[in-house]
């Protein structure tokens, strides 16, 4: 019996070292880092950000890959499918969590087919208008709203999307009804179309919309987080102006295909723990809104399921879309 145990274990051991071997020799190769958004969006700039340190940390190239549409379906749907061995990362955004709660006709499974390693970033949205635009607080954008259902429109980076889901949680709490106008993940024909009055408002990002705030370009209404913006102080929450308690903050963290070795997430979350420490690193990304705390794989993927269980209440939404 004794015998039997010791070949068995050596048996186990010799079965286990080239996955050892492999883990330790991670990276040994470029990283490729897939995001499901145009260049110049919120993830993909988050993403060249962090690139640089990750290189230097890690020792090996990291190469940008921008897979637009479908409101992240795409870019997902391709990374469920590809090999679990580190060199392929995907850094998802709180909307995939949005999206697999409300779309039954996804080709992947959130919770089976990715490892969460860390969230690395969350962030509000801003609720933004054109410089000459009629409404000068949101009160108004959602009495007119209420009045005249469905004559006003707001748009956003795609149907079933965090910023979309976000402005359909208001418009319920409120009683409004406004028409969606959905677009291709772009950030500059929304911004043209506020500016020539074909578009009443935008629900978007910090990083995207800010430079044209600061140059009076955009006027926001207000932020969905609970607390005010700290870059700007003197525009008001939502749960201040029209929904009380109300608090979307959605999330950027890194991923991978299901069956990542632990040794090699181990590696890189605490290549992730090292970048995010970095003062220059978080001095940048908290000037584009972040808020920067690094996250274990246990705590993203509760983060996921809570985000989930919230979201699902609205796939109506989605499904009728």
């Amino acid at each position: 019996m004794r015998r039997r145990t010791l070949l068995m274990s050596a048996a186990a051991a010799a079965v286990g070292a080239p996955a050892i071997a492999r883990a330790q020799a991670y990276p040994s190769q470029t990283i490729r880092l897939i995001h499901g958004y145009d260049a110049g969006s919120n993830p993909d700039t988050i993403a060249r950000h962090l690139s640089g340190p990750l290189t230097e940390i890690l020792g090996q190239q990291i190469v940008i890959e921008p897979r637009p549409g479908a409101a992240e379906r795409l870019a997902a749907s391709q990374v469920a499918r590809m090999k679990p061995d580190g060199y392929a990362l995907y850094l998802m955004t709180g909307g995939q969590a949005v999206v697999s709660a409300t779309d039954r006709s996804l080709s992947y499974d959130l919770l089976k087919d990715f490892d969460f390693i860390s969230i690395v970033t969350r962030f509000p949205f801003v609720l933004t208008v054109g410089p000459d635009s009629r409404f000068k607080t949101l009160q108004a954008y959602i009495e007119e709203g209420k009045r005249d259902p469905g004559k006003l429109t707001y748009g956003t980076s795609g149907v079933g999307s965090t910023l979309h889901m976000a402005m359909e949680l208001m418009l319920e709490k409120t009683g409004a009804k406004m028409t969606h106008v959905p677009y291709k993940g772009g950030i500059g024909q929304p911004y043209n179309d506020l500016v020539a009055g074909r578009l009443d408002m935008h629900v978007a990002t910090f990083s995207s919309a800010q430079p044209l705030m600061k140059t009076d370009k955009l006027r926001a209404l207000a932020v969905t987080s609970k607390e005010r913006h700290p870059g700007f102080p003197a525009v008001p929450t939502v749960s201040e102006t029209v929904v009380p308690d109300y608090d979307v903050v959605s999330w950027l963290g890194f991923t991978s295909p299901a069956g990542l070795p632990p040794a090699i997430r181990d590696r890189l979350y605490a290549a992730f723990q090292q970048a995010m420490a970095r003062p220059d690193v978080k001095a940048k990304l908290e000037e584009l809104g972040n808020d920067t705390r690094v996250t274990s794989p246990a705590e993203f993927r509760a983060r996921v399921e809570a985000d989930m269980a919230r979201w699902r209440p609205l796939a109506h939404v989605v499904n009728q879309s």
